[in-house]
């Protein structure tokens, strides 16, 4: 008798798991587009997001504060959605490991560009609507009002454009790029996809000028960023599409990680 074969076993193992494990992720990406766009989509109906921020301060309080809590619930959901991007992030890196190729690095700009738009998102929840208050309030002074009109620019500027739109689109610029890469590597989508996903970071480059547009007006600015998006997120969706359909195949290629049977 032949004593039983581990690494047969660990092979089976393995490729039984990536199914599942496929499966997970696409699960994932869908709750994450989801929870990411329904906000976001409320917040175009009723609150005229993002062209309200080309508005004024005093447009932008006033309105933020006829809102009610509703608005601030959409825009916590709004961070919510942004969070949700850390298991996507996570699970690609798992679902590379199990092909032999480490995304160390591109999991960690992923999860910091979640972490950088929930922040910048956050402002809407924990800061806004105080200043909202005070400026909409009838027995408020002048100089209140003034104060809360500083407040919020200061507070828009750091938060949502440095921290939120600068560095969590940079940040998911580099996760998207280091990921085509290794996915182009694994060979897990097809080139065409990786083509899609390769046109969106230098759009979220391009995007860059409306922030500098705002300090430096010789900049022109270039509104490509809600376009990108819209790309991303169906590239998102369609490589997650891509990664299940090939792990149910029957005879799909094994991960770098299956053992040898001699």
């Amino acid at each position: 008798m032949h004593p039983p074969d581990i690494s047969m076993s660990r092979s089976a193992t393995t490729l039984a798991a990536r199914p599942t494990q496929a499966a997970v992720l696409a699960l994932a990406i869908a709750l994450f587009l989801v929870a990411a766009n329904v906000p976001y989509a409320w917040l175009i109906a009723n609150f005229g997001y993002d062209d309200i921020l080309r508005e004024p301060t005093a447009v932008v309080l006033g309105r933020f504060g006829d809102g009610g809590s509703a608005l601030v619930l959409a825009w916590l959901a709004f961070a919510v959605g942004a969070m949700l991007f850390i298991p996507v992030a996570l699970g690609i890196r798992r679902l590379l490991l199990a092909h032999g190729i480490d995304d160390h690095g591109a999991a960690i700009l992923g999860v910091g560009s979640a972490i950088a738009q929930a922040t910048g998102l956050l402002r809407w929840v924990l800061v806004v609507p105080s200043l909202a208050e005070t400026y909409t309030a009838p027995q408020s002074t002048e100089p209140a009002r003034a104060a809360s009109v500083i407040a919020f620019d200061a507070v828009h500027r750091l938060a949502g454009m440095v921290i939120g739109e600068m560095l969590g689109q940079l940040l998911l610029a580099g996760w998207t790029a280091l990921t085509v890469w290794h996915l182009m590597q694994a060979r897990l989508v097809p080139r065409w996809l990786l083509l899609i996903g390769a046109v969106t970071p230098p759009l979220w480059l391009i995007g860059q000028t409306e922030l500098l547009h705002e300090v430096v007006p010789a900049v022109p600015a270039i509104e490509v960023t809600p376009a990108a998006f819209m790309l991303w997120e169906a590239w998102l969706a369609m490589v997650a599409m891509a990664i299940l359909v090939r792990a149910l195949r029957p005879g799909g290629p094994r991960p770098a990680v299956d053992g040898s049977h001699s």
